[in-house]
């Protein structure tokens, strides 16, 4: 059964020495062989719009890679031109800088699925939400914790998305990856999978392209009961009416909820610039109006000071940083409503 959709987390490169630099005097000569390259590719492209905070300077280079090969072509071509590249799912798990990304970003919408001897082959950028409705309407389980998990499947890989005690890799068989300028495939024991954690965050030379998923068969009634169960327990706990990127930190451990440590500091309500800790769900640092990503990185930075001077416990992000400028400023906003 194979399914086309029209409607990955993000790995950064760095670049070599002595490479190509796409803010030179050559930059005409890049922009020549990317736009030949890629065809729709764009410049200047803000990336506010393309992701879940609503944040972040513009991309140097956009490019959409709607199919597999176009995605690995894409990747294989930054390489080879040796300038910064970041290939982008949904931008559900990542905080852009406001100086925006160099060099080139590559979107992954490559989202066909396939589906034979229950085994799911699926390819990175298809939007997780709307592939788990799908399996549910078909009767096929699995997934269904991830059924409200905004984001990518490639996204969700590369952070090892879960709920309730399970996970991406509970049920992946293999990701099909591109190390480098190879393609092969990689079991899940490579890719060192934790607790929203895999080699994809240490390894900048893989790109997830697609993966396969074992599945079960279920009640499409119960499965689909499931996830909008789900979908209602996330709206009576988060603050869905403000762009965020979900739980902003890691738990220390699932007895211990790193939302329990901030509200125990009484972090609730603090704001830095136009970024505030929920008063609904003490885990979501959410971007009010205006915000930018260093108001952003700076109320995160101030929560994990207090958080250490309160409990002892240092909190470690969940959100990726991407971009120039994460580092919180020298200066950074002041405190407008500290707790």
């Amino acid at each position: 059964m194979r399914h086309d959709h029209d409607p990955v987390g993000a790995v950064t490169r760095a670049r070599p020495p002595g490479a190509l630099r796409c803010y030179d005097a050559r930059v005409d000569d890049l922009r020549d062989i990317l736009r030949r390259e890629l065809p729709g590719l764009e410049e200047a492209v803000p990336l506010a719009p393309l992701c879940a905070y609503g944040v972040g300077g513009p991309a140097e280079f956009l490019f959409a890679a709607r199919d597999t090969n176009a995605l690995a072509y894409a990747v294989r071509l930054a390489l080879d031109l040796g300038i910064p590249l970041t290939v982008l799912g949904r931008g559900t798990n990542v905080l852009v800088g406001d100086a925006g990304l160099p060099g080139l970003v590559v979107l992954a919408r490559n989202e066909r699925y396939e589906i034979d001897a229950g085994l799911l082959r699926v390819e990175a950028g298809a939007e997780l939400p709307g592939l788990v409705a799908d399996l549910a309407a078909q009767g096929l389980a699995g997934l269904e914790f991830a059924g409200n998990i905004p984001g990518s499947v490639g996204g969700a890989i590369v952070g090892n998305a879960g709920a309730y005690g399970r996970a991406m890799s509970d049920v992946l068989v293999e990701v099909q990856v591109l190390e480098g300028s190879r393609e092969r495939r990689a079991t899940p024991a490579e890719l060192a999978f934790e607790y929203r954690a895999s080699a994809f965050k240490t390894r900048p030379d893989l790109v997830a392209l697609s993966a396969m998923f074992r599945l079960d068969r279920g009640d499409p009634e119960a499965l689909r009961a499931e996830i909008a169960q789900d979908a209602g327990l996330r709206r009576s706990k988060h603050p869905l009416e403000y762009s965020s990127c979900g739980s902003y930190f890691k738990n220390p451990s699932r007895e211990l909820p790193a939302a329990r440590l901030i509200e125990g500091a009484g972090l609730k309500g603090l704001t830095v610039g136009r970024a505030r800790v929920s008063e609904k769900h003490a885990n979501f640092l959410v971007a009010l109006d205006g915000a930018t990503a260093a108001d952003i990185l700076a109320l995160a930075a101030e929560v994990k000071r207090r958080v250490r001077e309160h409990s002892g416990y240092e909190l470690e992000e969940e959100v990726r940083r991407l971009g120039r400028g994460q580092d919180p400023p020298d200066g950074s906003p002041a405190l407008l409503s500290p707790p």
